[in-house]
């Protein structure tokens, strides 16, 4: 079991684990420094002296760019720092977008999508509240956004045909599909037409992601599809009727400014181009409060961008390209022959996993995931399992449901090895955000769920 020790941000109590506070990484009124400070701590940053230096430099620079945004209100855009601060706009673009090939023609359109009416006024479809998605990924400094944006409406589709909601693998698409470039990018009409020859698509859990290309291995393929639709180009009817089915393969363009650090709002037309580099996933669609009308829009750079790995995009002027070539898997079914049991999660579990059966569980009710460690803090009552983190491994998004969002914000100062945690706010609505049986415990003006033993 790891003991923690209850702190400031940076200071080691009596034991050898210390709690990372959190700041307000946008706020101007806290020096730069001490921000950059819990931007590393909160994220898992290690640098070199040289690379410190370089990582301090973006960062200002960064901040510079989202202090000047967001005084200009007239955008409707916030701005906000992330874990991709450290990172130049020219090489976060590099590794996270790719060039996407225009669809050669509209065979494959849907027609009867040509009609489709225009969307009530007020109307709005969410997939996320439906249950009909997985949790944010994260692709990792891989062009293989084109596959996150497959899997995702392979796996809506999954679930709306009466199966258990199931997260699929990516690093097959990456490794196996023979069409596309693995991780210098693809299309998503080209991976839906990989998943029938290739049979099917496994398991995230029994194939899973690695951020590079490696040899294709066989694995039990699980689920598979008898074609796909193409949307009408440039129909935001067309989009809206699609959506109203189920989740929708959309590309955009997403080398602007706005996108590496977006923070909210709804991006529009004047932010972007229509040059595709990036493929995504259509969760649904609504009205602002401005009255603009928007999509939502599942991304595949973690749940720490964004507004918790989502954004949104105006609807109905083709705003980042988003309406030129959507695309959605049809006929998805169970494959054929031995397949692994249901909805896998994250990590092989040890006998007698906790009875959530995710990440966070309670240790009390069995052995932690085998990724993960009994965690407690000094002078705090109760326990949880927590996975280790860094600056290349998020914490894992699986959680108990309903629960607050897990963060990288324990540290070993021992051995500098990072944990995940549940951030809660204290007090009654951060033990609601805990689950039942965990209440919110305040550490250094933050909190923590734990279970209470």
């Amino acid at each position: 079991m790891k003991t923690f020790a209850a702190a400031t941000i940076l200071a080691t109590a009596n034991a050898d684990v210390r709690f990372m506070k959190e700041y307000d990484l946008d706020d101007a009124s806290i020096p730069l420094n001490n921000r950059f400070e819990a931007f590393k701590t909160r994220f898992g940053k290690q640098y070199d002296a040289a690379e410190e230096i370089a990582a301090l430099q973006t960062f200002t620079w960064h901040d510079h760019k989202i202090q000047l945004w967001n005084a200009n209100k007239s955008t409707g855009v916030t701005l906000g720092h992330n874990e991709f601060s450290d990172i130049t706009e020219r090489d976060f673009f590099a590794m996270r977008t790719m060039n996407i090939a225009l669809r050669k023609n509209e065979l494959n359109v849907e027609r009867s999508l040509l009609s489709a009416p225009k969307p009530a006024a007020g109307a709005s479809k969410d997939w996320v509240a439906l249950g009909a998605v997985t949790p944010v990924k994260n692709q990792a400094q891989c062009g293989s956004c084109w596959a996150f944006s497959t899997t995702g409406s392979f796996e809506g589709a999954y679930k709306l045909a009466g199966n258990p909601l199931t997260s699929f693998s990516e690093q097959y698409l990456v490794d196996c599909d023979k069409v596309d470039q693995g991780c210098n990018g693809g299309l998503m009409d080209n991976a839906f037409k990989e998943i029938e020859k290739l049979g099917g698509l496994p398991t995230e859990a029994s194939y899973p992601y690695k951020g590079r290309k490696e040899t294709c291995e066989s694995q039990p393929l699980v689920a598979t599809l008898t074609g796909f639709t193409d949307v009408p180009t440039k129909s935001e009817a067309g989009l809206v009727a699609a959506l109203d089915k189920q989740p929708v393969s959309v590309a955009v363009e997403a080398d602007k400014s706005v996108f590496q650090s977006y923070k909210s709002g709804v991006i529009k037309s004047a932010l972007c181009g229509t040059q595709l580099d990036h493929g995504v996933l259509a969760v649904g669609y609504g009205t602002a409060a401005d009255g603009t009308d928007y999509y939502k829009v599942k991304n595949s750079w973690g749940a720490t961008w964004g507004v918790e790995g989502y954004l949104q995009i105006e609807r109905g002027t083709n705003t980042c390209g988003i309406e030129t070539q959507p695309s959605y898997p049809t006929g998805v079914h169970p494959a054929s022959g031995p397949s692994p049991p249901g909805p896998s999660p994250p990590s092989p579990t040890p006998p007698g996993p906790a009875p959530t059966g995710t990440h966070y569980g309670d240790p009390l009710d069995g052995p932690c995931l085998s990724d993960e460690v009994n965690i407690t803090v000094t002078g705090v009552n109760g326990a949880v399992c927590g996975a280790t983190c860094s600056l290349f491994k998020a914490c894992p998004t699986d959680k108990p449901a309903g629960t607050a969002n897990p963060e990288c914000a324990l540290e070993d100062s021992a051995s500098d090895k990072k944990y995940c945690a549940l951030i809660c706010v204290p007090g009654t609505v951060g033990d609601a955000a805990c689950g039942p049986k965990a209440s919110c415990k305040s550490v250094s003006g933050a909190g923590i769920c734990t279970y209470d033993s």
